[in-house]
């Protein structure tokens, strides 16, 4: 059996693939988002193998993922689970490992990492001037109070300003206008504010706006350069009106800034940046909608909205609004509005099926939620069973009907989906299975659960699904009976002949011993030209057995060699057979280094003295530092015209010098 503390990080070995079906296409697209804007902080591990962090969304969240018998997350968000924080967790810890940053690690049971849904007090409010998020100083007659300035130090430039004869100083403040647009806005804002003269700056703020987004943004990942365009004027704006009570001037200026705004963040080239500065500036407008006068029914839509026309992440802050309590009846008004309205049809040159389905879907769920709200749970589920061909939302139907008690129905629209979505969209099928195991575990039926782990195993060998087989057969019983059979596959790459029969019924998969659950219609039997190699690899290192790892990592570097075009975790296993097998570890670390070298590129040549500072600290340990040097020089000659990889090459050396 494969020991629980195998030296494996599943998270870092996590395949895109599996990410993908775990989180969906659009949340992993977003998480990718958030990642790349650089919202993951204060990233920490536990000693049990947990990743947790601190997302920058609408609020700060707190995100922890796992891999334990399968990828698992919770989040302080909204949405729990799943998320798009979580997918930008798990991409900023392997960006960090393969970086070969350090990771901290918390013992496990350590709190000092809380999970934490709040908005800083002070995140709303102006520098220094004491306002905190919902406490805007607002008057009667829609006046901003005068604030109180804080105290300035005595500073020799503060002394020169306070002794100027006023016309120089105002002299001085136009000549700073004219040559600063910043200094020019701030004055003109200010004199707004004590003139109450909001509708200037609701003009002003609308102009911004289309000003911003009819910017060029781009940037080069390359070259270091990129235009970003700077949405803190339209910030700094809004913040002023929101202290001014305008709260509907902030409103429709976001109307325009999502329209814009999601073209501009469509057409840029940038890595979301430009995204990023929108958002910003769309959690004012949210937070608007939180103290705007309109009716509840009205605020609701008007989120709701945002939400359906947001292709690019902008309106985190929505959900966050949405999650507040409103009244049944101000919710049911909501729903109907939706109901008469007409779906988004896409057009586009990238319009097609998939996006229609998607945005169908989206807009189906929100009914869904508003009906919920309004205690119209019936008629939510009605509407799940009118929709469900057209949106393929199968597990939200299955979920409903299940946790109504109305399990025989669920059964049935779980085999309806599995056998609608198998082939095209794979993902839906894999959670109307989990559907389906969750209900055979809760109904102690170890047998199916096994045979259900067995089809996902057929369809997709994997570390993952080979898991989930051995351990749901151990629980059957079943296991000694099974892995031959398994390991044959493993071995040959020859899959059994697949024996129809009663879809429930039993000995009809793996040589007689499980069930088939009839919830894999797809027909995946067929002949590999060659083993696993990788997955028994896997296995191997799971089971801490060095020479069987060294066994099927030559024969698959054997079939790579030959053409098969097969990745090779040389990386992996020299790590792991570092202790029992130095020299064949030292053996594929000096190839890996030379292999990097000779891409000629920056990166590279940092990839490359890596492999060399493995090298060392394993001659360190068996003391055997000499051995270095004659591969070191070797390479200093063979590279001799690369000046920055030479560079490195005298930092290395410096360095190992100076501890021996």
């Amino acid at each position: 059996m494969i020991p629980e503390s195998e030296p494996v990080d599943p998270l870092a070995d996590l395949d895109p693939a599996e990410l993908r079906e775990w989180a969906g296409t659009t949340t992993l697209s977003r998480g990718r988002n958030y990642q790349r804007m650089g919202r993951v902080r204060e990233l920490v591990r536990s000693a049990g193998g947990s990743v947790t962090a601190r997302v920058e969304g609408s609020h700060e969240y707190s995100t922890t993922v796992s891999y334990d018998h399968g990828l698992q997350s919770e989040c302080s968000c909204p949405v729990g689970s799943r998320c798009k924080h979580a997918v930008a967790l798990i991409l900023e810890y392997q960006d960090l490992l393969e970086e070969h940053r350090e990771i901290p690690v918390k013992a496990d049971g350590d709190s000092r990492h809380p999970h934490s849904g709040e908005i800083p007090e002070e995140r709303y409010g102006s520098a220094g001037s004491g306002t905190r998020a919902g406490q805007f100083p607002v008057t009667g007659s829609g006046t901003q109070k005068k604030p109180v300035l804080p105290q300035k130090a005595d500073t020799p430039v503060r002394r020169y300003l306070a002794g100027l004869p006023k016309e120089e100083l105002i002299a001085l403040l136009e000549d700073l206008m004219a040559g600063y647009p910043r200094v020019r806005q701030e004055i003109s804002d200010r004199k707004s504010v004590a003139a109450s003269d909001a509708a200037s700056l609701s003009k002003s703020l609308l102009s911004d706006i289309s000003r911003i987004s009819r910017e060029d943004a781009w940037s080069n990942a390359w070259s270091g350069e990129s235009h970003i365009p700077d949405y803190s004027p339209v910030r700094k704006r809004m913040e002023i009106l929101l202290g001014m009570g305008k709260f509907d001037d902030i409103l429709k200026a976001g109307e325009l800034l999502l329209e814009k705004g999601t073209k501009q963040a469509g057409t840029g080239d940038d890595e979301g940046e430009t995204a990023m500065e929108i958002a910003r500036c769309m959690e004012y407008v949210f937070l608007a909608l939180r103290h705007s006068y309109r009716p509840a029914h009205e605020r609701i839509l008007y989120a709701i909205h945002a939400i359906l026309d947001d292709e690019y992440d902008l309106c985190a802050g929505a959900d966050t609004f949405l999650g507040e309590s409103f009244p049944p009846d101000e919710w049911g008004i909501a729903a109907d509005q939706l109901l008469r309205e007409p779906g988004k049809q896409g057009t586009g040159p990238g319009h097609n099926a998939v996006t229609e389905k998607y945005h169908r879907d989206d807009r189906v769920g929100w009914i869904v939620t508003a009906l919920d709200h309004a205690g119209r749970t019936r008629e939510a589920t009605d509407l799940c069973i009118t929709e469900v061909e057209r949106t393929g939302n199968y597990p939200r139907l299955v979920r409903r009907l299940t946790a109504s008690g109305r399990q025989d129905e669920a059964v049935t629209w779980i085999r309806r989906g599995v056998d609608a979505t198998a082939k095209k969209y794979p993902g839906i099928a894999a959670e109307l299975r989990d559907i389906r195991r969750e209900l055979w575990e809760k109904e102690g039926d170890k047998l199916h659960v096994a045979g259900l782990q067995a089809g996902e195993f057929l369809e997709s060998p994997t570390f993952l699904t080979y898991q989930k087989l051995e351990q749901s057969a151990r629980a059957a019983g079943l296991w000694d009976d099974l892995e031959p059979a398994v390991r044959r596959i493993l071995e040959t790459g020859k899959y059994p002949a697949k024996r129809r029969g009663n879809p429930e019924g039993t000995g009809t998969l793996l040589g007689g011993v499980l069930p088939d659950t009839g919830l894999f219609p797809c027909e995946h039997r067929r002949v590999r030209e060659q083993p696993f190699f990788n997955l028994l690899i896997d296995i191997a290192i799971a089971r801490n057995q060095p020479e069987e790892v060294l066994r099927w990592y030559d024969r698959l570097r054997e079939a790579s060699r030959a053409g098969g075009f097969l990745y090779v975790p040389d990386d992996r296993v020299a790590g792991f057979v570092a202790g029992q097998f130095p020299d064949r570890a030292l053996a594929i670390w000096k190839g890996k280094a030379e292999q990097r070298v000779a891409e000629g590129r920056p990166k590279s040549y940092e990839a490359a003295v890596n492999y060399l500072e493995k090298m060392y600290g394993l001659l360190k340990k068996t003391g055997r530092t000499q051995e270095l040097a004659p591969f070191v020089a070797a390479l200093r000659a063979a590279h001799a015209r690369k000046k920055r990889f030479l560079e490195l090459l005298d930092s290395f050396e410096r360095k190992t010098i100076r501890h021996r």
